[in-house]
């Protein structure tokens, strides 16, 4: 991995922390019909996150 995409790569991670800390945000201030979709977005996030850290660390154990 090439120092430029390990950047692109961390920043990709930051920028989903950020989002899920948002929809966090959310679901802890919203009630009703508004907190099952807020809930349900996080959870949607939370799915593509782990994914995506989870190929990541794939690709970084199959490089050594």
């Amino acid at each position: 991995m090439t120092s430029r995409h390990h950047q692109n790569v961390v920043e990709l991670l930051v920028l989903q922390h950020n989002r899920m800390r948002e929809l966090l945000d959310d679901l802890q201030s919203t009630a009703g019909p508004d907190r099952r979709e807020s809930f349900e977005e996080l959870a949607r996030w939370l799915a593509v996150h782990e994914a995506t850290e989870a190929e990541l660390m794939a690709d970084t154990v199959n490089s050594r």
